[in-house]
């Protein structure tokens, strides 16, 4: 698999409208209900800081397109990744339902990747629960 490839996607149908999910992957409260805990500030350029367990994400954010999408440079807090590494959410409306994606690029080996999929199936399945509580 060549570097370019290497990513970690996860996708979930959800009740609720984008609108008012969006909260929750970009606000501190919204993003401490499904993380351990958390500091924004939803900007471009903005700083966050993500305690997930024992690790400590760090960056900025790139991107802020409410309602719909937000991203962030990725690294980890006493153990970098070395490399460039972006997350980002993505909220689609689907009728009375929305769309919601995570994606994280920018991984320089295979391992990398299998160990941030494994950390987002994690996470990404308490932000779903959280849509249901939104």
């Amino acid at each position: 698999m060549r570097a370019a490839d290497l990513r970690v996607e996860l996708q979930a149908e959800v009740d609720g409208q984008r609108e008012g999910l969006f909260p929750l992957v970009s606000t501190a409260d919204g993003l401490a209900t499904w993380m351990d805990a958390a500091t924004l500030d939803a900007r471009v350029g903005g700083g966050f800081r993500f305690r997930l367990l024992d690790g400590i994400a760090v960056g900025r954010v790139q991107a802020f397109a409410p309602v719909q999408h937000i991203s962030f440079d990725w690294d980890w807090e006493g153990q970098p990744l070395a490399v460039p590494s972006t997350v980002a959410f993505d909220l689609i409306a689907h009728g009375s339902r929305t769309h919601l994606t995570v994606r994280h690029v920018g991984f320089r080996s295979t391992a990398q990747a299998q160990l941030h999929d494994a950390l987002w199936r994690y996470w990404f399945g308490r932000l779903v629960h959280a849509t249901h509580t939104a």
